[in-house]
C-alpha cells in the first residue's frame, strides 16, 4: 500500500462507520461480516504502517484499540446503547488515524515510467529521465516494453525485446514485473505514437497508448523523431500516441503551432468540447531531448572502427531509409547503395560510416520479402570488402558526433546534422554515374 491507498482505506472506514451510526438509530442491527470486513482492512493498514518504523507506532496503535472496539462492537450487539457509544468513539479514533497517517507518515515518492521500446531510440527520452532521476522527489523507473515485427497480412509476427541492450547506467525494470495498473505511475512518458497503425512493427498490444492512458495521471508523448525543418504533416498530429497522451512534448513554438492547427482541424467535434486552451495546455514547444545529447557524448569507439579513423580522412554519415526496400523501388534503390560503395571505396581521403535505418530487413521482409536477400548481400559485400564502417548499434549519436557530414535519404537525423551545422546532401536514387 502507498499513503494515499492507507488514507483512502481510512476513508471507506470512516463512511462504514458513519452508515452503522444510522443504522443503529433506526434499530437496524449490524451485520457481523461487516465488522468483520472493518477489522481485516484495519489489520492490513496496520501490517503496512508498521513497515514504516517508529514513526507509524502510534499510528499502530490507535488502529489496535479500533479493533478492539469493532471487537465489542460484535459482542454487544443486542445493548443498542454501547455500539452508538461506541460507533462515537471509533469515529474519533479514526480522524486521529487519519492525521497520524496524512501528518507523522512519509511522503512516498511519485512515480514516472519511461515506456521506450528500441533501444537506438532511447535518445528522445534519455535527457527527460536523467532530469527526473536528479530530483529526490521523484521515482524514475525505465522499463523498456516488447514490440512486434508484423507479417504481410498485418498479424503479429516476432515478438522483440531489447531491455538488455540499454546503457549500462540506465536501470532497467523488467515489464512482466511492473503492473502500470496496480502501480499507477504519476506520469508515462512514451516516444512511440503509432500503436496498431504502424505497418511494420507494433508496440505490444498490452501498453498501446489508449489503454496505458488509464493506468497514470498524465501520459506524455515525446516523438522518437524531429520534424526536419520543422515542418510537420498532417498524419503525425493525430495518431494515437497524440490523441491519448495528455501532453505532447514538441521541438519548437512553429512545430507547436502546427499541430495545433491539425489537430483542430481534423477533429472539430472534440476541439469544440474541450475548447482552444486545453488543447493550448496539450501541445507544449519545450524542445526534443534528442537536440540535449551534446557533442561531447561521442562514447567509446568500437576497435573494429579505428582502422578507418586513420590519417585525416573526412567521415561521411551515410543513412539509407526503409523506404528504399518497399515494393517497386528496391530494385533502383539496391542499385544507388552498390554505386556509392563503389565511389567511396578505397578512398583516402574520406570513409563512409554507413547506418542503416534499424527496421530495414523488418520492413523488407513484411513488405517486399524479394528483396531481403539483395539487401543483405550487399551488407555482407561492404562488411567483407570493409568498405567502411558499418553501425548497426543503439548509439545514434556516436556516428553523428563522429561524422563531418551527411549523406543520404531524407530523414529525421538530418535536422540533428543540421542542428550541429554540418553539412548535408541528400540522395537522389535516380542517379547511379558521373
Amino acid at each position: 500500500m502507498k499513503k494515499k491507498d492507507v488514507l483512502s482505506v481510512i476513508d471507506s472506514l470512516e463512511k462504514i462507520n458513519s452508515v452503522l451510526a444510522k443504522k443503529l438509530d433506526s434499530n437496524v442491527p449490524v451485520t457481523v461480516e461487516v465488522l468483520a470486513d472493518c477489522q481485516d482492512a484495519a489489520i492490513a493498514v496496520g501490517n503496512e504502517i508498521e513497515k514504516v518504523g517508529e514513526a507509524g507506532e502510534e499510528a499502530v496503535r490507535l488502529l489496535e484499540a479500533y479493533c478492539e472496539n469493532i471487537y465489542q462492537m460484535n459482542c454487544n450487539q443486542s445493548d443498542v446503547n454501547q455500539c452508538r457509544k461506541l460507533t462515537k468513539k471509533i469515529q474519533k479514533q479514526l480522524v486521529q488515524i487519519r492525521n497520524q497517517v496524512k501528518f507523522n507518515l512519509p511522503e512516498e515518492k511519485k512515480q514516472v515510467v519511461f515506456l521506450p521500446y528500441k533501444a537506438s531510440m532511447w535518445d528522445s527520452l534519455e535527457s527527460v529521465w536523467r532530469a527526473a532521476s536528479a530530483d529526490k522527489d521523484w521515482e524514475s523507473i525505465v522499463m523498456p516494453i516488447p514490440y512486434f515485427t508484423k507479417n504481410k497480412d498485418g498479424t503479429l509476427g516476432e515478438m522483440h525485446y531489447e531491455g538488455a541492450d540499454f546503457p549500462d547506467y540506465v536501470p532497467i525494470v523488467d515489464w512482466q514485473q511492473y503492473s502500470l495498473e496496480a502501480e499507477h505511475p504519476a506520469v508515462i512518458f512514451i516516444h512511440n505514437p503509432y500503436d496498431q497503425y504502424n505497418l511494420v512493427t507494433t508496440v505490444h498490444p498490452q501498453f498501446y497508448s489508449a489503454k496505458i492512458r488509464n493506468y497514470t495521471d498524465k501520459l506524455v508523448y515525446i516523438p522518437y523523431f524531429v520534424h526536419r525543418n520543422d515542418m510537420v504533416k498532417e498524419e503525425y498530429c493525430v495518431l494515437p500516441g497524440t490523441l491519448y497522451a495528455n501532453v505532447v512534448v514538441l521541438q519548437s513554438e512553429k512545430v507547436r503551432e502546427q499541430y495545433i492547427r491539425y489537430y483542430s482541424a481534423a477533429l472539430p467535434e472534440l476541439a469544440e468540447r474541450v475548447g482552444r486552451k486545453a488543447i493550448e495546455e496539450k501541445f507544449r514547444a519545450l524542445g526534443s531531448p534528442k537536440f540535449d545529447v551534446g557533442e561531447a557524448e561521442t562514447g567509446v569507439v568500437p576497435e573494429e572502427w579505428k582502422e578507418f579513423l586513420v590519417g585525416n580522412r573526412k567521415v561521411l554519415f551515410f543513412n539509407t531509409h526503409l523506404n528504399g526496400l518497399i515494393a517497386g523501388k528496391s530494385e533502383q534503390f539496391l542499385e544507388k547503395i552498390e554505386w556509392v560503395f563503389e565511389l567511396f571505396k578505397d578512398r583516402d581521403d574520406v570513409v563512409l560510416l554507413w547506418r542503416p535505418h534499424p527496421l530495414m530487413v523488418e520492413t523488407a521482409k513484411s513488405m517486399n520479402p524479394d528483396a531481403v536477400e539483395p539487401y543483405l548481400r550487399l551488407v555482407d559485400k561492404y562488411k567483407e570488402e570493409k568498405i567502411g564502417i558499418y553501425d548497426d548499434t543503439k548509439d545514434l549519436h556516436r556516428a553523428i558526433n563522429l561524422s563531418d557530414a551527411y549523406y543520404g535519404d531524407m530523414s529525421s537525423v538530418v535536422e540533428l546534422f543540421r542542428h550541429q551545422g554540418k553539412p548535408i546532401m541528400i540522395m537522389d536514387h535516380t542517379i547511379t554515374d558521373g
